[in-house]
């Protein structure tokens, strides 16, 4: 199977639109007007094979010259697609449109034409001030001073330099502020994205110390810029989630919503602000039980790409299907209409056929433990075992994310209700070694572990029931330490140890408990 270095001109073409492949050929078509160019064959070998197979090319073309030299080819034509892509897109967005400028400058400043440099040069700031775009702004100031000193300061007052050296100091000083809060953002989301949400103090005295920072003491205020804004409040709900803080979450989730549909212009080119701000929303209200309100904001996260204008792509379905699809899964799940939830196992294997390659291995892993969530949850613990399965012979192996890890345990909880025996014993080690190498001690594993461990052993059924009791009970104070209650966002211990205590319905016992939830909301 070839390595993705050595098929990066298939996946290149393949991403191509039916309109970029035309463009693409008339591009061609005027550099070699009779048609059958060394680029033109290449292109359509490579776009007729799903998946990438080199042999088959160099099969194809043996008779070919450029063959001789395939990777070569292989280069110049991904380098010429990538040119065309960019003509094509010249248009596609502020960014897009002000770097063309910006070089339509420098080759008016070449040949000496300042005047028109100047002109063309004021709408490139005026465009990037609209759009707030700091990076373009500093660029264009640069160009500024490169006219001032060209002309030897003809017609410039000291007022004019100052004004100069003020607005670039002054945009400098906010792209600073932005670049500190994204960091600190990447710092908090690369906790909450190897760790999960806190479930120990060193990790909570880790976020603390985070938000001591000074970018974080005040809201930068309707002074600074609306992504300086977001990122705050951005940080602050995500740490207010980690902390399992639902209402603190949702207060900065709703703050951000507002800033992004104040200020449609800055953020319409970002999607994924967005769709992420309002998904993340939805799931904090089915945190707070406030389950009418998720359900209004899921239907408004649907239509929210036709409101923004964002334009197709597979950027937009990708972001789409994953964060669509798993806000249901896990609304279904919460609710214990697990029968709904397995009704998306089709559209999650739709897309994980369509997405794969494109979908990160965090987001893949979620899909796999919530269909198998919502098998176990529906009392299919043959389809629950096989997506189980695929979840951890596809993680890594220093992969000892919240996924992974109560990926085993649901492994061990199917493979007790199913009567497996013969493998709990072999499971329950690998599940010891791997928490104990991962150093996971916290409470609610160690408990389960040794629970399920007695209870393989036990040789009567009251001494079974016995277990279960004293389980139940060690539960409830466990899962009251706030640190411990994170386990609550991968499956409902609560409802599964009453299950098998009064036959009642694992389904049943999440809803109860769902409703409960509504009614304390």
């Amino acid at each position: 199977m070839p390595r993705k270095s050595q098929d990066h001109l298939h996946r290149l073409i393949r991403s191509m639109s039916g309109a970029e492949k035309r463009y693409f050929k008339l591009h061609i078509g005027r550099h070699a007007p009779e048609g059958g160019t060394t680029q033109q064959l290449l292109f359509d070998g490579i776009a007729d094979l799903e998946p990438y197979n080199e042999s088959a090319i160099r099969s194809r073309f043996k008779h070919e010259a450029f063959i001789r030299h395939l990777a070569i080819a292989k280069r110049r034509l991904y380098e010429t697609i990538l040119r065309c892509l960019d003509a094509y897109h010249a248009e596609s967005s502020v960014d897009a449109r002000l770097n063309r400028t910006l070089h339509h400058v420098e080759i008016l400043y070449q040949r000496a034409l300042y005047a028109d440099a100047e002109k063309m040069l004021h709408s490139a700031r005026r465009l990037a001030e609209v759009h707030h775009r700091a990076p373009a702004l500093l660029a264009v100031a640069e160009w500024e001073r490169r006219l001032i000193e060209c002309h030897n300061y003809a017609s410039v007052t000291e007022g004019d330099l100052e004004t100069l050296a003020g607005g670039a100091s002054a945009v400098l000083e906010e792209q600073l502020r932005i670049d500190g809060l994204w960091d600190l953002k990447s710092r908090l989301l690369l906790i909450l994205y190897r760790e999960g949400q806190v479930r120990d103090e060193g990790t909570r005295s880790r976020i603390t110390a985070l938000l001591q920072h000074p970018l974080l003491q005040q809201d930068p205020g309707e002074g600074s810029s609306a992504k300086a804004r977001f990122y705050f409040h951005h940080i602050h709900s995500a740490a207010a989630f980690a902390v399992c803080d639902m209402v603190t979450c949702q207060q900065h989730l709703e703050a951000n919503l507002t800033i992004l549909n104040a200020n449609k212009e800055q953020f319409s080119e970002e999607p994924n602000l967005v769709l992420g701000v309002m998904s993340n929303l939805i799931y904090t209200y089915t945190r707070l039980g406030r389950y009418t309100e998720a359900f209004d904001l899921l239907k408004r996260f649907r239509t929210a790409p036709s409101q923004w204008n964002m334009p197709e792509s597979d950027d937009l379905n990708l972001k789409l299907f994953s964060t669509t699809t798993s806000l249901e899964l896990s609304i279904h799940s919460r609710l214990g209409a697990f029968d709904k939830a397995i009704e998306l196992v089709q559209v999650v294997e739709r897309g994980l056929a369509r997405h794969g390659e494109r979908l990160g291995p965090v987001r893949k892993a979620a899909f796999r433990y919530q269909v198998a969530y919502a098998y176990f949850g529906a009392g299919d613990h043959d389809k629950a075992m096989r997506w189980l399965n695929d979840l951890l012979n596809n993680a890594g192996t220093g992969d000892s994310s919240d996924t992974v890890c109560f990926g085993r345990m649901l492994q061990l909880i199917t493979l007790l209700g199913s009567g497996r025996t013969s493998l709990l014993s072999y499971t329950l080690r690998n599940t010891e070694r791997f928490l104990r190498t991962r150093e996971r001690q916290y409470r609610f594993e160690p408990l389960l572990l040794t629970f399920i461990r007695n209870l393989s052993k036990a040789r009567s059924e009251d001494a079974r029931r016995s277990l279960m009791i004293t389980f139940r009970e060690e539960l409830g104070t466990v899962l009251a330490d706030p640190l411990e209650q994170p386990v609550l966002d991968h499956f409902d211990p609560i409802a599964w140890i009453d299950s098998t205590l009064t036959g009642k319905g694992y389904d049943a016992l999440v809803r109860d408990r769902a409703l409960a939830l509504k009614d304390a909301a």
